[in-house]
């Protein structure tokens, strides 16, 4: 996307924010904002303080530290576009006491762990007289997507117009200030005019021949389709390892041939045994196609997860300048490290990770030619023929009480859901949530009722609560001791599902249910998770999510979900992605947030390409929660993974 003279294209303003102009320069170019801020307002919150400001509605929002006013403005500048500075000009700064402490951000909820207590603060903020944070404005860059399908930069900028002393229970702040942004846009464009090819299938050769049935049903559809086997990949193109020449053949096909889809067709050689990973940072020998693991390991959770695999890995390409995106920027050969002091031993560098997809990328983790024969032919029977609204216009949502948030006691789950419900006009909901266990035991989150809804046929289907590679379940509302009997759905009760052709796309909330390296030995022999299979010896060939994906009749036509553990945001303390609506925390950031952006994007911003949805979704997080501010958000974009064709139109094509 190219910026002009006194034209914005795509500016997302906060309240209060309006453009100045751009001044064109050579060769670098400048854009200001003019911000404008009411006078702030504090609130008795419990002992401590929350201090809100109109025109600055979201939050800084970092675990332990002070929840303080935030102003956030997404732009999208020319693709490899350098910033030279962001500046910004204050008109007049005021002083405030406080009579209490400003009220500090919650730790994030690792799902199944207890909350760490909301009392708990960051000693070397509260401690300190210096002013928090340390700036009046900062700024991050990415480069992807935007939703044309154009490779731009995001630049986003966050103004905070509040800052705290905590030691002297003081604020400074401003109501009116001036953001001047320089850069140097580039000479030329690195792609191609018009794009020789939409699609990419990279595949081992084994599965070549139900492959090419696929590509030549998208063909069929408009969608130019070639394939490329790893073998040629491995011959042509260099790296560190294999899964580093297939992101350098991705980025290839991306300036060469303009490919925007990329379907990964491949996953573990067997369901019974083998080793799942290589080394710190790949599976590759037991692998039809190789995974890219991550170093950010939680230390909140008992056992840790000691990294995870993310196939966002092979999307993001491009880091903000437009340079090759490595994920392994501190060069010590440990890719997605990043460092935290209180696990010691391992204490990877942080490396410096762009996050945004710049293709739309989609994983089959076929293990045989027989699930690739599967899969490919449920994705052709789902384009071919137009899909009943009978069943399509259905959501079916599932959710409980996840964690004991004392102090909000939220269902959680189900508001979740219920915010996924509010994106989807003119889809009939389902809902079964544990809060309706008294009045209504038919929509409850038990496995018959779900199985029932299921095989009834839907053509979206949303789950919010915990998880494992073989199961997913929630609580019943304030009762934490177990999770439901006979509820939520495990991968053995997936022969039940007799929903046929009538398929939904599938987001499901919780730890592990795409973790899709584990095998009948390894689950089987791992009773007390030492080797972190998370299943505690309860025996699984494939993980859930891939289960109900590639099931022979029914299931689903593709399913979202996290590889690793996931986070929520618990209790309340403020509109923290600064749309004017304060709503409980778990709906406004991590897994809750980031689940709900993918319907969002389909059912308000009609994105009904499944790629494009999921790339929307990251798009969305990170444009308020810049990957690299905190650990949580940087695991919660890296282990969301698509199983499914990204290329897929959403309830099928036809008349």
């Amino acid at each position: 996307m190219r910026v002009f003279p006194i034209v914005v294209a795509c500016l997302f303003l906060s309240s209060g924010i309006t453009v100045v102009g751009i001044k064109n320069q050579t060769p670098s170019r400048t854009q200001t904002l003019s911000l404008s801020f009411q006078e702030p307002s504090l609130i008795d919150d419990g002992g401590f303080t929350k201090v809100l400001m109109q025109g600055a509605d979201g939050c800084v929002y970092h675990p332990g530290q002070p929840v303080l006013p935030l102003s956030t403005t997404t732009l999208e500048l020319p693709f490899g576009s350098i910033i030279r500075g962001v500046s910004i000009d204050t008109t007049e700064i005021h002083s405030l006491s406080l009579p209490n402490k400003i009220v500090s951000a919650p730790y994030p909820v690792i799902d199944g762990a207890t909350p760490v207590a909301s009392s708990t603060v960051d000693e070397t903020v509260y401690q300190s007289a210096e002013y928090y944070p340390d700036q009046w404005v900062t700024y991050t860059t990415g480069a992807g997507l935007n939703t044309h399908s154009e490779h731009v930069t995001f630049l986003t900028i966050q103004v905070t117009p509040v800052r705290y002393s905590p030691m002297t229970d003081t604020i400074q702040y401003q109501t009116q200030c001036q953001v001047t942004i320089t850069y140097d846009p580039p000479v030329k464009s690195i792609f191609p005019e018009k794009s020789l090819y939409d699609l990419v299938i990279i595949t081992p050769s084994q599965f070549i021949l139900p492959v090419s049935k696929l590509a030549d049903h998208k063909n069929s559809v408009g969608i130019n389709t070639m394939i490329t086997t790893l073998e040629e990949i491995y011959s042509t193109y260099k790296g560190n390892d294999r899964p580093e020449q297939i992101k350098f053949f991705i980025k290839h096909a991306v300036e060469a041939w303009g490919v925007k889809y990329i379907l990964l067709v491949g996953g573990m050689k067997s369901h019974l045994n083998g080793a799942p990973r290589d080394d710190l940072n790949e599976g590759s020998k037991e692998w039809y196609l190789p995974v890219r693991y991550t170093n950010l390991w939680d230390v909140d959770a008992a056992p840790p997860d000691p990294g995870f695999i993310s196939d966002l890995y092979y999307a993001d390409i491009y880091n903000g300048s437009g340079d090759f995106c490595s994920w392994d920027s501190c060069g010590d050969g440990v890719y997605g490290g990043w460092t935290n002091p209180t696990i010691g031993p391992p204490n990877y560098q942080t490396d410096q990770i762009d996050f945004y997809p710049d293709v739309y990328l989609g994983r089959l983790p076929c293990r045989n030619i027989y699930e690739v024969t599967n899969i490919v032919n449920k994705i052709i029977a789902y384009e071919e023929k137009p899909l009943d609204s009978s069943w399509f216009k259905k959501i079916v949502v599932v959710g409980g009480d996840p964690y004991d948030d004392q102090g909000t006691n939220y269902n959680e789950g189900e508001l979740v859901a219920e915010k996924a419900v509010s994106y989807l006009p003119g889809f009939t909901p389902v809902r079964l949530y544990a809060s309706y266990q008294q009045g209504l035991p038919r929509s409850t989150p038990l496995a018959r009722n779900i199985i029932r809804e299921i095989s009834a046929g839907c053509g979206l289907l949303f789950f919010d609560g915990h998880g494992s590679p073989g199961w997913w379940n929630a609580y019943w509302p304030g009762q934490f001791d177990s999770l439901i009997q006979g509820g939520g759905l495990s991968v053995y009760q997936f022969p039940w599902l007799q929903n046929g052709n009538r398929l939904p796309v599938c987001v499901i909330g919780g730890c592990h249910n795409s973790m899709f390296n584990v095998t009948l030995v390894r689950t089987l022999t791992d009773s007390e998770n030492g080797h972190a299979t998370w299943t505690y010896g309860l025996p699984i060939p494939e993980c859930w999510s891939w289960s109900l994906t590639v099931k022979r009749s029914g299931g689903a036509i593709a399913t979202i979900g996290s590889t690793g553990l996931g986070y929520e945001a618990g209790g309340e303390v403020g509109d923290l992605n600064g749309d004017n609506c304060n709503e409980p925390d778990c709906v406004e950031a991590l897994g809750g947030y980031l689940e709900s952006q993918f319907f969002r994007a389909y059912g308000v911003d009609h994105v009904d390409i499944l790629g494009n949805a999921w790339c929307a979704a990251i798009n969305a997080y990170l444009n308020i929660y810049p990957g690299m501010q905190n650990r949580s958000d940087a695991k919660t974009v890296e282990q969301w993974i698509l199983f499914g064709d990204p290329s897929l139109k959403i309830g099928g094509y036809g008349p």
